[in-house]
């Protein structure tokens, strides 16, 4: 129990920092620091989602989730995290175009993107 949530916890503080360097890098480039990266505004990410679900029938509530972070042009990262009682794994996936980068995609990922996209056009 305890390493399951010490995991956990670890997990996130990674995404947290993996946030933290993406918006430290935007900064350096928009500021000018950073030479040979354009900063156009395709470039950064704007179309945010998350869908959270239960893929184990032995939790309650829906623990796992699957986020997407796109920019523009529905290119970015898809980060899902499937939680169950003894651990919790965390997945990312590149998105072009609005599909998969040489791997497949789960059925919930699918869904995730497909609602992000939808309320993009909206």
């Amino acid at each position: 129990m305890f390493l399951n949530s010490l995991l956990t916890i670890i997990n996130l503080v990674g995404l947290i920092y993996l946030t933290f360097l993406v918006a430290k890098t935007r900064k350096q480039i928009s500021s000018g620091k950073r030479r040979g990266f354009s900063l156009k505004k395709e470039s950064g990410i704007q179309k945010i989602g998350l869908h959270r679900f239960n893929p184990f029938n032995e939790l309650g509530g829906d623990q796992s989730f699957v986020l997407v972070l796109l920019d523009a042009n529905n290119s970015g990262i898809i980060v899902t995290s499937l939680h169950d009682r003894k651990n919790t794994r965390i997945y990312s996936k590149l998105i072009k175009n609005g599909k998969a980068d040489k791997m497949a995609l789960s059925k919930e990922e699918e869904l995730a993107i497909k609602k992000v996209l939808k309320i993009s056009k909206s």
